[in-house]
């Protein structure tokens, strides 16, 4: 939704799209878990400093996003799994973790080259959490529901209002 033209709000910084993308892997993964406010600045850094490592803090961004999404997904699928701490899901080193979901994306962008829309949702969802960070308006609100409903995504249009409202009203 979001237009090119002058009057476009400027891009969010490295900074602003760690603590929103904090925001969203706490809604979809932690929902119903309060951290500490130690837990949460660790978490912030460590998402910043993988947006950093990116080179374009942007495409990071959406990366983080669909990731978090295939974990989401992933944990979904069984009531059985469950996620450590941020901090410890975040870290590098954990191949159970965030770093696990590296090679889960790869291979959904691998078959985005002949398919382009291969699990399309996805960069979807990344773009409508970014857009509503960048410019929180009720036309892009309306869009990406529209967009959700549409696509057949009633799980994502869920989980796209469950994180608005958090964006609102949360401050952890």
């Amino acid at each position: 939704m979001n237009t090119n033209d002058t009057n476009a709000q400027p891009q969010a910084q490295p900074a602003s799209l760690a603590a929103i993308a904090w925001l969203f892997a706490r809604c979809l993964l932690w929902n119903q878990l309060e951290f500490s406010a130690r837990e949460v600045q660790q978490a912030q850094e460590q998402i910043l400093a993988l947006l950093h490592n990116c080179g374009d803090a942007r495409k990071g961004f959406k990366a983080f996003c669909q990731r978090v999404l295939l974990a989401q997904q992933y944990l979904s699928r069984s009531g059985r799994r469950y996620l450590p701490l941020p901090t410890q899901w975040l870290h590098p080193g954990n191949e159970q973790g965030f770093a696990g979901t590296r090679n889960w994306l790869r291979r959904i962008e691998a078959a985005r080259t002949p398919l382009p829309c291969q699990r399309q949702e996805l960069k979807a969802m990344a773009e409508a959490v970014l857009e509503m960070h960048e410019e929180p308006c009720s036309a892009n609100y309306q869009y990406w529901r529209s967009y959700f409903i549409q696509v057949g995504e009633p799980r994502l249009l869920e989980l796209f209002q469950q994180y608005l409202a958090a964006l609102q009203w949360d401050h952890q």
